[in-house]
């Protein structure tokens, strides 16, 4: 039997071993991977994340006479009450161009607000094309917290061989959520540390130290008693 890998036979054994190679390559090829981007996520905060926005707060003050009574003065400390607590802009306080008493009520409530603890240069004066019968107008923006709509009934509940969440699945907690917290913005950043208790932080450590109880440092009427009995 002749060899193949004889000198005289160099040529026909390249060709030998590149068709097999051809052929193991063909062989161990398989179909390009089918990617599912038809992604559905299982998390509440995803599906339904809360962001903070900013809406603005309207009230308006109808001094056609160019005074106010004490009904608006009252509505206007609280309007003030509702700009220190959630306010992030400036105040608005406009008056309808058409009446010629309104910019001396525009200027009777710049000076409540200043008096209710607004800074001057947080509230600004301006006219707005109207009649003498609008009122004036008082606005600023406060920041809320707001999430995705809910209704989402894209998915066959009776049909869920994957187990997963329906889309509403947690909307209404995520809403609730957002309807509740005191201040939107800890949604966006934390807030400072308050100070902590140097006085109690001191007989805890003693206490931790030592191996002793607070009883030892404490009597009963809650006075300290200056160190462990031990």
């Amino acid at each position: 039997m002749r060899n193949p890998f004889k000198s005289g036979n160099k040529a026909h054994a390249v060709s030998l071993l590149a068709a097999c190679a051809g052929f193991l390559l063909a062989g161990c090829q398989i179909d390009d991977a089918v990617l599912d981007d038809n992604y559905k996520s299982a998390s509440v905060n995803e599906r339904y994340p809360i962001r903070v926005e900013k809406v603005p707060v309207k009230m308006g003050i109808g001094a056609t006479m160019g005074s106010l009574n004490a009904d608006q003065v009252n509505g206007i400390v609280n309007f003030a009450s509702d700009v220190r607590a959630t306010g992030s802009s400036v105040v608005s306080v406009k008056w309808p161009s058409g009446r010629r008493s309104g910019r001396a009520a525009a200027q009777q409530i710049g000076e409540i607000l200043v008096d209710q603890g607004i800074p001057p240069e947080m509230i600004k004066l301006s006219s707005y094309p109207g009649s003498a019968s609008q009122p004036v107008q008082l606005s600023f923006l406060r920041k809320v917290a707001v999430t995705r709509e809910c209704g989402d009934w894209s998915d066959n509940l009776a049909t869920n061989a994957g187990n997963r969440p329906a889309p509403n699945f947690g909307c209404s907690f995520q809403h609730n959520i957002a309807a509740m917290v005191a201040n939107p913005e800890d949604f966006e950043r934390p807030r400072n540390p308050s100070p902590v208790m140097a006085a109690n932080r001191s007989v805890v450590m003693k206490v931790y130290l030592e191996n002793a109880t607070a009883g030892d440092y404490y009597t009963l009427d809650g006075s300290s008693s200056g160190g462990s009995s031990k």
